[in-house]
């Protein structure tokens, strides 16, 4: 089913969450009944982050990374991530910000040469069922990473679940893609290709997480989808990560034709859930 399109003009009333108190996502987004076969699901907003000011964002709702993780974050990353890297830039959006630079810090590979941005709720606020969408405008270039992804706040390996709103590689300037991961294992992707580079405008990404699958569009339109399976673990609670990796096993490393800095700008993150 072709999902509604979120709101194109930008939210200026109170962030929910600051009304409703810390944690407020997983109160506004727990999993909820499924809808009947006949009925066509219509969504409400939930919850909105805008990125209205300047500086970081808030601490009450997000996390600053610093760091470049275990070898890389288990995929040999070059950069390091840290909160210079990070600000609201006084005009409505989040940048992440990926430079090339030395900062002093030991990476995986030796001295970083590479530094960035990522930023997560995690023991913030977690939801369930709903729709995630993003509007923003992502980098393009070799070697660079840039995704909007949930994972599950549940720390068992075997309960492991991941779902990517939207995560794609510079390599392939025109390809939108997102995935889902069960156990640390693929089952879900879903891929489309844009006339143009996805830096030359900016591109709601969204999902629609319910309790028979994924559903995966782009600007209000679907290009992928992912059914309810035996042995669904997508029935927890999960928070929200935003980053722009540099290198890694996917992308490889940059090309010297790449030029730094480069920006992940996010103009909103709103959260619906069905009616």
């Amino acid at each position: 089913m072709q999902p509604t399109p979120p709101p194109s003009g930008r939210l200026r009333r109170p962030f929910l969450g600051a009304l409703l108190g810390v944690g407020s996502l997983g109160l506004l987004l727990a999993p909820s009944a499924p809808a009947t076969a006949a009925a066509k699901p219509s969504w409400k907003l939930a919850w909105h982050q805008e990125f209205n000011g300047k500086g970081l964002p808030s601490a009450k709702i997000w996390n600053v990374h610093n760091g470049n993780g275990v070898n890389g974050y288990g995929h040999k990353a070059l950069q390091w991530y840290t909160a210079k890297n990070v600000l609201q830039n006084g005009k409505g959006q989040l940048e992440l910000i990926a430079r090339k630079q030395a900062n002093g810090e030991t990476c995986w590979y030796g001295k970083c040469a590479y530094t960035s941005g990522r930023i997560d709720t995690r023991g913030l606020a977690a939801g369930g069922y709903g729709r995630y969408s993003m509007r923003a405008k992502l980098p393009t270039g070799n070697g660079l990473w840039p995704a909007f992804w949930l994972q599950t706040t549940d720390k068992k390996p075997a309960n492991y679940g991941e779902i990517d709103v939207v995560e794609t590689i510079g390599n392939e300037p025109r390809r939108v893609q997102g995935f889902a991961h069960d156990s640390r294992k693929r089952v879900g992707a879903a891929s489309k290709l844009l006339g143009k580079p996805l830096s030359s405008a900016y591109h709601v990404y969204s999902v629609d997480w319910t309790t028979t699958g994924i559903t995966w569009s782009v600007d209000g339109r679907v290009y992928g989808r992912m059914k309810k399976y035996k042995g669904w673990t997508f029935n927890k609670r999960f928070f929200l990560i935003l980053n722009l990796q540099v290198g890694g096993e996917w992308p490889g490393a940059p090309t010297p034709n790449v030029k730094f800095p480069k920006r992940m700008t996010v103009d909103w993150i709103r959260l619906y859930k069905r009616r």
